[in-house]
């Protein structure tokens, strides 16, 4: 039987309590997600290879929800903001939830038939993720974004598609904010 239990989520740090997975990814981390290659290897070696994101998760044996939190830092790689890997589903069928409670970013969606969508990520904003889509969270602000998820246990990450291919679409600095150009890498 699966006892229930408070989680405390701290929405300004992302921090979960109890916690049972954790994972950070830092710019090296990253290197085949970021366009501009030779702005990864200099910040690497000036700056010592910075965080990029952090995952904290809880997930309960026997349960078929799984959430947490997630916190990227401000930042830029070239002309490109810090952002996660993004990702599709493994179940195809499966959806999830983002609830942003800090911090400022783009959810970048991609449809397997190359639709792509954008949502605004602010505190408050919740964003549903439709089954069967690829999504990338991107930090356009100048302070840490935190955002709680939520999805099934079964729905899995698939990081392949993203990783070979690439989104269709980049989010970088623009004249007057972020701008959304087409991915030529």
């Amino acid at each position: 039987m699966i006892i229930p239990e408070n989680v405390l989520i701290d929405a300004v740090t992302g921090s979960v309590a109890p916690k049972t997975e954790r994972y950070v990814k830092r710019v090296s981390d990253l290197r085949q997600v970021f366009a501009d290659r030779e702005a990864v290897e200099r910040m690497v070696a000036e700056k010592g290879n910075p965080l990029v994101y952090q995952v904290r998760a809880y997930r309960k044996e026997g349960c078929d929800l799984w959430f947490g939190t997630t916190t990227i830092e401000p930042g830029r790689v070239g002309s490109e903001y810090f952002m996660t890997r993004g990702h599709f589903h493994k179940r195809r069928d499966m959806g999830e939830v983002y609830y942003t409670q800090a911090g400022n970013g783009l959810l970048l969606l991609q449809s397997r038939d190359g639709q792509i969508e954008t949502l605004e990520m602010r505190p408050g904003v919740c964003s549903s993720i439709p089954p069967d889509w690829a999504h990338r969270s991107i930090n356009v602000g100048d302070e840490p974004l935190v955002f709680f998820w939520i999805c099934n246990v079964e729905a899995g990450n698939d990081y392949a598609d993203i990783v070979q291919k690439g989104m269709l679409k980049r989010v970088v600095v623009g004249n007057s904010g972020p701008q959304l150009i087409v991915n030529r890498s």
